[in-house]
């Protein structure tokens, strides 16, 4: 039951962190709409363009961590219900 809280509490966090990272990525889009005339504003608008795509990267990683989570709760879900059949027959 304890390793079911705890896979719980991560995938929360998780879920906190995608959300984070989609609102970030969005907020940097936003900043392309504006039209950068200056040598410096196309620097900076390059250097958003980067982090936007590692943010994307990170998403992507974040997904597949929701994935194996949801792998490792069902695993465990399984495993606490093997416990709770032994305790029960013993």
């Amino acid at each position: 039951m304890m390793f079911s809280a705890t896979l719980d509490s991560m995938a929360f966090q998780l879920d906190d962190a995608q959300k984070t990272t989609r609102f970030a990525i969005t907020q940097l889009d936003s900043i392309g709409l504006l039209t950068w005339k200056s040598a410096a504003g196309r620097a900076f608008y390059e250097r958003v363009l980067e982090l936007s795509s590692w943010l994307e990267g990170l998403n992507r990683e974040l997904v597949e961590a929701e994935a194996y989570l949801g792998a490792a709760t069902r695993e465990i879900q399984e495993l606490e219900l093997q416990i709770m059949q032994q305790k029960l027959a013993s």
